[in-house]
């Protein structure tokens, strides 16, 4: 079991992009530490050469000033002594352990050589013999039988007088240096396993909750759609995340709760005229009469010509509050395409006893799909034929305001119920506008005016109902963005 947890753990996003922000961040501190380390290195060599050549000189001076005779070699081996117990004690007095000077004058006799130092004189002149002084500057000597190098300096004397070499093996230094490297490696893994660590953590933490997203994914069923995910007030990149796949599902459970009331409504308006239409061709087969079976065959098919374009109808209103109603739109003037339209139900009103009058400006210029836009005006004619009553007068006026072209009809009839005027926030959200929303003395499906709106949106307008308060009636108003001549929109 536990293998099971420690693999499933290993394939984790967390443990992956904690790794390799931690390689990221072990590799920055070791090149930091790594800097500090030469730095530090640097310094404690620069000290030891600074005093290397120091001592050099003031010994070269003592050998060029001391007369060369019997003392020579004890007064030079003196001098040398001292300035080898600079570099043995500290600071407080103490002695050094491990630091190691030498101190050789050469001569350019054989033999004749000065030696202060360790007692295995012969390594180190060995050593020193490929030494060449005028280089300048301490170089690092390997002596055979030493774990490190010394540093040497060598000096010239003058010529015929042989050479200075004083050299350096500062353990001390060396030492510190060690402990500095082990505690620069200690610091390096306690801040790279803490780093891991709270990577780890951190990481663990975010994806839980978008693990908490995902299974709120799993968990949806097409029967529930009430699944969201939790928010406990963070504003971060997974918190938006959440947020956005809350709203998506919000949209989509209104998706689908209009499509079952799409569904639902077609049902109960679709299934009156089916059986009738059904009923009709019944009726017309057990006939003999071929003029009553023509005139029922007639009416059944008028019946289907009425559900066809309902349910053209509820398939474009659907699809323009999706945001998928295909247009096809074209420079068209307004008041022409209303004046065509007026022309065709003039007779209809008349035959209603209804006063239609129509005013129009010349040109009112709008980019719209004409056959959805002569349907969305037909529909409103159709509105004040069946609920504005007979003997009403029905007003289509076509005009602009600013950079908008307006569609306003307006009747003396009974207006909109108080109840298909109420709201749900913004413009165009009347419940007149509502698919399958209508009156109680209606006897349509109520798709018409939802037609209208939905058209009206889709062209980036937009519609509204009001009842007049002067003389009574209805008023619906439609707005367009106007264009140019050139179909340009005025709309910035």
């Amino acid at each position: 079991m536990f293998s099971r947890i420690r693999g499933s753990f290993y394939r984790t996003s967390a443990w992956r992009l904690a790794l390799r922000s931690t390689l990221v961040f072990a590799a920055g501190c070791a090149v930091v530490f790594l800097a500090i380390y030469i730095v530090v290195a640097g310094a404690v060599q620069e000290r030891s050469d600074s005093w290397l050549i120091g001592e050099s000189e003031t010994l070269k001076q003592v050998a060029l000033t001391t007369p060369r005779d019997a003392v020579y070699d004890r007064i030079v081996e003196e001098v040398a002594e001292l300035a080898s117990q600079e570099v043995s004690y500290d600071s407080k007095g103490h002695p050094t352990k491990g630091n190691t000077v030498f101190f050789a004058e050469t001569d350019d006799t054989p033999g004749q050589t000065v030696w202060v130092g360790p007692a295995d004189k012969a390594k180190f002149l060995e050593a020193l013999s490929g030494l060449k002084p005028e280089r300048g500057g301490p170089v690092s000597v390997r002596v055979p039988g030493w774990s490190a190098p010394f540093r040497v300096v060598g000096v010239s004397m003058q010529p015929g007088q042989g050479q200075i070499y004083l050299g350096l093996l500062d353990a001390s230094a060396a030492a510190l240096m060690r402990r500095l490297l082990v505690w620069f490696a200690l610091g390096w893994l306690v801040m790279v396993g803490l780093g891991f660590f709270v990577t780890l953590l951190g990481l663990r933490r975010m994806l839980r909750r978008v693990d908490a997203i995902t299974g709120a994914a799993a968990s949806i069923r097409s029967d529930d759609l009430s699944t969201r995910v939790p928010l406990k007030g963070q504003r971060d990149e997974v918190a938006r995340l959440a947020r956005t796949f809350n709203n998506m599902l919000d949209r989509i459970s209104s998706t689908v709760n209009q499509l079952r009331t799409l569904t639902d409504a077609m049902a109960h308006d679709l299934k009156s005229p089916i059986t009738s239409v059904r009923g009709r061709l019944e009726i017309a087969l057990s006939l003999d009469d071929r003029n009553q079976c023509v005139e029922l065959v007639a009416g059944a098919i008028e019946q289907l010509d009425r559900l066809s374009e309902v349910i053209t109808t509820s398939l474009d209103v659907a699809e323009a509050d999706g945001g998928a109603l295909r247009l096809r739109p074209q420079t068209v003037d307004l008041s022409e395409l209303a004046g065509r339209v007026a022309e065709l139900y003039g007779p209809a009103f008349g035959d209603n006893h209804q006063n239609f009058t129509i005013n129009a400006e010349e040109p009112v210029v709008v980019q719209m799909d004409v056959p959805l836009g002569t349907r969305m005006l037909s529909n409103l004619m159709e509105n004040e034929l069946h609920y504005a009553g007979a003997g009403a007068a029905v007003r289509l006026e076509i005009g602009r305001r600013e950079d908008s072209a307006l569609i306003r009809v307006e009747d003396n009839g009974p207006g909109f119920a108080a109840e298909l005027l109420e709201s749900d926030g913004g413009p165009g959200t009347l419940r007149v506008f509502h698919r399958f929303v209508k009156g109680s003395d209606s006897h349509g499906h109520g798709l018409g005016l939802a037609f209208v709106n939905a058209v009206a949106v889709a062209h980036g307008g937009r519609a509204s109902a009001r009842n007049r308060r002067e003389g009574g009636g209805a008023e619906i108003l439609i707005e367009l963005p106007l264009t140019n001549g050139r179909g340009e929109l005025l709309k910035g």
